[in-house]
């Protein structure tokens, strides 16, 4: 079970983001039906959102072949749970250097390890588990597959009715700033790795953050801690996920007219599909509601952008203060303007706090098809490509243009010199020639070596 957030030590930047709701007394006396959560993060990027995560007291794994990407985390997250990926093939990597295809061959050799982070304990008791990645990366991204495979049966034991797999992922898409080919192919086989698992109906939703949006979003209000200490943009992006999830996993712990209880909250994190969380806290009771609501859906900070119609399911959350009452207008409206944009049925939640001041929202939707990101990194993917394709050729031209033809041969096996060795006694001569036969130089012995330069 989490601590309460007032009694959370561990907080840190990331309590400046989280609603005055979980700071009440009517979360803190609930905070027992908290749904259960674990967290499996991989790689760097994955390891720092799950760090985020962390916080809150959700048990939280780290796997990763980079020993010192971890070590950051150490004060959040204990040594027995930061796991070092190494490879017997490449003992002296650490780390994969974005190859996603190299962190799928030294994951598979750590099966092992992936194994017995799904049948742990924490992973096995949660009422739902995380797995967290940067789709950019090459650690994560490469074990990404090996992860799911394993967490995907284990969790099926405890499919929801409907035989949803209380299992999803957090993951990040690069920006535009991040540049070459490789940073994008990464991205789009994690995606398709993703989406495979979801047609399977081997897990439920993925958080998708955008950070292509974020850096646009952030410039131009950047989070500082209470110290002063400026935040950067991605640690900002994985806080306010992290913030997003506490925030809608406290919902069924309030009390109201109509109440989002905890197996629908399951329900839709469980539904295969992409996943959007989005928050209004500045509502007014004289807004156009229509628009409030098409706002809440399509415009996120951080979190991946969708075509927001025909979910597969929906929810919407009024919160209230208790000093005021929620006029009645207001709930239906927005109930039905909700439900005519996502065209599903809809979990529905009103519910009053001591501790808010203004209406809030919260909006979380399904949906069946992956962010409108994707597309755009098809075209940057191409435009690269074309890029590393014209500087190789550039490579090749430049190489030729120096006429050097004549000394591609000048360092060959064919050359006079001679191998040096160390002088033994043996090879010694002291020059009496009647009673001591001249040794011959043994020559050295480079059979075993390939010098095919």
């Amino acid at each position: 079970m989490i601590k309460a957030f007032t009694e959370n030590e561990k907080l840190g930047a990331i309590k400046a983001l989280l609603s005055p709701h979980l700071l009440s007394e009517e979360v803190k006396s609930e905070i027992s039906r908290f749904p259960s959560q674990a967290i499996v993060g991989l790689g760097q990027g994955g390891g720092r959102i799950a760090a985020e995560l962390s916080r809150f007291g959700f048990p939280t794994f780290l796997l990763n072949s980079s020993k010192s990407d971890m070590e950051e985390h150490k004060n959040l997250i204990p040594e027995e749970r930061r796991i070092v990926t190494s490879s017997k093939d490449f003992p002296e990597l650490e780390g994969t250097d974005k190859n996603a295809q190299l962190g799928f061959e030294i994951a598979k050799e750590n099966v092992d390890l992936y194994k017995k982070v799904a049948l742990d304990d924490a992973v096995q008791d949660a009422e739902f588990v995380w797995v967290t990645v940067s789709l950019g990366g090459g650690t994560g991204n490469g074990a990404l597959k090996v992860a799911l495979s394993l967490l995907s049966q284990v969790r099926s034991h405890r499919a929801l009715p409907g035989g949803k797999i209380p299992l999803g992922v957090i993951c990040s898409l690069p920006s535009s700033d991040e540049k070459g080919s490789a940073f994008r192919k990464n991205a789009l086989a994690g995606i398709s790795v993703i989406q495979q698992f979801m047609n399977d109906n081997k897990m439920g939703t993925a958080i998708v953050i955008d950070n292509e949006k974020m850096k646009d979003y952030y410039a131009n209000n950047p989070l500082k801690t209470y110290g002063g200490t400026e935040i950067d943009a991605k640690s900002y992006s994985n806080m306010v996920i992290a913030s997003a999830l506490a925030e809608v996993s406290s919902l069924p712990l309030l009390e109201g007219r109509s109440v989002y209880d905890k197996t629908e909250l399951l329900t839709t994190l469980s539904t295969a599909g992409w996943l959007s969380i989005s928050k209004n806290k500045d509502l007014n009771s004289d807004d156009n509601i229509e628009s409030v609501i098409n706002e809440l859906f399509k415009n996120n900070e951080v979190l991946a952008s969708y075509n927001a119609k025909h979910a597969l399911a929906g929810a919407v959350a009024v919160l209230y203060p208790s000093t005021k009452n929620i006029s009645p207008k207001i709930a239906d409206d927005v109930y039905r303007y909700t439900s005519d944009l996502l065209t599903t049925k809809v979990n529905h939640a009103i519910a009053k706090n001591s501790k808010l001041e203004n209406l809030t929202l919260y909006g979380l939707a399904v949906y069946p098809t992956p962010s409108t990101r994707i597309q755009q990194l098809r075209e940057e993917l191409a435009q690269w490509e074309q890029i590393e394709k014209e500087q190789e050729e550039a490579k090749k031209q430049a190489a030729s243009s120096l006429g050097l033809d004549e000394f591609d041969d000048f360092f060959s096996s064919g050359s006079s010199l001679k191998a040096r060795k160390k002088v033994t006694l043996d090879d010694l001569d002291f020059g009496d020639s009647d009673t001591n036969e001249k040794k011959k130089v043994k020559p050295a012995d480079l059979n075993d070596l390939d010098l095919d330069f």
